[in-house]
């Protein structure tokens, strides 16, 4: 909570701010919660980070304006736009302290646990119950189960499936004669082979949740032993502090030693996706919800999406498992019910399917397949899914399972490891420091 009303001290970013109202657009510089009824609608306040450039926008506004369509006569929608993910989760954990939280949050990194903990997280259980047939076919009972806490409650929902490895370039990847390594020790020679080559071989990132890198470092762990995999599907583990984990951060400081671009350092998301597109490396962490972007002419070039491949990390091991999802802020019962009609129509088959085709998502309701169509329009989602199926080895997004503050540790700390002033042994000890300040 020190740690919470510290941040809460701090000047956020001035971001513009942008509310969409039926009939137009209001811009403003602050966001100031309305009144709960508006003409006989309940007002809804939803933020969001899927603007601009951001993958997950095309789906968003799809989304929203299928929304605003289907509920305008009943739910007046009021929507703040902000520039990124980190800017939206400082802005989160801000409000939880301050006041002023929209009605429907994204959890992410760290965000639902920080709502439940404070007890603002509406228990979502017997509005699932309410709607067997969206509780039962439309999501997923892995997901319910993942997102179910010790006091049996269910405090967000989440409608895709991730699925993470690597996209390659199959261009560098030739010309360094390599192929997707089946273990690590290859995955290094490969990335010799393609410095060698004169190319950067991995998109890495330390900025934000360390995304990119995190993922390599998680399919690193649960690759190497029985007891490596079951730490990373640990939600809150005791210790940081096993040999696995030692082993994988001492792998992923030579990676950011030799195997990475410049840049890497302090890097968020954006630069290391810019670098992947713009084949300033040839390897990137990731799931399907980047396929849109290899044939976007205005983040690559003509015919870059023909040069990416899908692999499993080595080991057949992939990231696999749910997202935190969106969470209902306690309020009225009104808008409480509003915002479960939201949140049923974010989830729905229909977006489900626009998720898929559009963004690459993996769907969640059981009726909704992988087509041959979609196999060949989207090679790549195939082989996403393909792999979802015969992974020898999962691990569920590290933002899933591990304290808000051991994210954080890991951005500041990977520059100390790349640079050689602490230990792998030392970052594992501090991971743990960090994940004390929540016990």
């Amino acid at each position: 909570m020190k740690k919470m009303q510290n941040n809460a001290k701090r000047v956020l970013a001035a971001a513009t701010v942008v509310f969409v109202v039926a009939g137009g657009l209001l811009l403003t510089g602050c966001s100031k919660k309305q009144a709960a009824v508006d003409d006989g609608r309940v007002v809804l306040n939803y933020t969001t980070y899927a603007v601009g450039t951001h993958l997950s926008a095309p789906i968003e506004r799809e989304i929203l304006k299928r929304f605003n369509e289907k509920y305008d006569k009943e739910i007046r929608l009021v929507i703040e736009e902000l520039p990124s993910d980190s800017a939206y989760n400082d802005k989160m954990k801000v409000l939880v302290v301050s006041g002023g939280l929209p009605d429907v949050v994204d959890g992410k990194d760290g965000v639902r646990d920080i709502l439940v903990q404070s007890g603002k997280a509406v228990d979502l259980r017997p509005y699932l119950d309410s709607d067997p047939d969206f509780r039962d076919v439309v999501l997923s009972e892995d997901m319910l189960a993942t997102n179910t806490y010790p006091d049996g409650g269910i405090y967000s929902v989440h409608w895709t499936c991730q699925l993470a490895g690597y996209f390659y370039n199959k261009e560098m990847f030739s010309k360094a004669g390599i192929t997707p390594a089946k273990t690590w020790d290859e995955w290094f020679s490969n990335c010799d082979k393609l410095v060698a080559a004169g190319f950067a071989p991995l998109a890495l990132m330390t900025g934000e949740n360390s995304w990119t890198t995190n993922l390599v470092l998680g399919a690193m762990v649960a690759s190497q032993s029985p007891e490596g995999e079951k730490l990373m599907n640990t939600k809150y583990p005791e210790s940081y502090q096993t040999p696995e984990m030692i082993t994988a951060l001492g792998w992923i400081q030579r990676c950011l030693q030799k195997y990475t671009t410049a840049d890497a350092l302090g890097a968020i998301y954006a630069n290391a996706a810019n670098n992947f597109l713009m084949e300033q490396a040839a390897m990137i962490s990731n799931g399907g919800w980047m396929i849109a972007d290899f044939s976007n002419p205005e983040k690559t070039a003509p015919g870059f999406a023909e040069k990416v491949g899908f692999a499993m990390f080595p080991g057949d091991t992939v990231m696999r498992g749910f997202a935190e999802g969106y969470s209902i802020v306690k309020s009225t019962p009104e808008k409480q019910e509003a915002a479960f009609k939201f949140i049923k129509e974010y989830a729905s088959r229909d977006s489900q399917l626009d998720r898929m085709r559009i963004s690459g998502y993996l769907p969640t309701a059981k009726d909704i397949v992988i087509t041959d169509e979609i196999r060949q329009n989207n090679p790549l989602l195939a082989a996403s899914a393909e792999a979802a199926i015969s992974a020898k080895h999962a691990f569920p997004n590290l933002g899933v399972t591990a304290y808000a503050s051991v994210i954080d540790a890991f951005g500041r700390h990977y520059p100390e490891l790349a640079a050689g002033t602490i230990t792998p042994a030392q970052m594992a000890a501090k991971l743990d420091e960090a994940a004390t300040l929540n016990r």
